[in-house]
């Protein structure tokens, strides 16, 4: 599939430690360029993992959508 979206760098800002000794919480920040205008941006994300016996056995993915709406957006008029 095709993205206008071309992801160059991940950073884990944050990564945390739950009562649970199997979930983690990591914080990411990606760094991408929107291929259609060059523009680039920086989106954060809050994933949560289960690791049991060394295997990622759950991945959720919670993403700043408004980042990626805004970047997406047409530009407005200038008053």
């Amino acid at each position: 599939m095709a993205s206008p979206v071309r992801l160059e760098d991940y950073e884990v800002v944050g990564l945390y430690q739950t009562q649970d000794p199997e979930v983690v919480i990591v914080e990411m920040r990606t760094n991408a360029t929107l291929t259609t205008t060059g523009r680039s941006f920086a989106a954060t994300s809050i994933q949560i993992l289960r690791i049991r016996e060394g295997q990622i056995v759950l991945f959720r993915d919670f993403p700043n959508s408004r980042v990626l709406e805004d970047v997406l957006a047409e530009p407005r008029p200038e008053s």
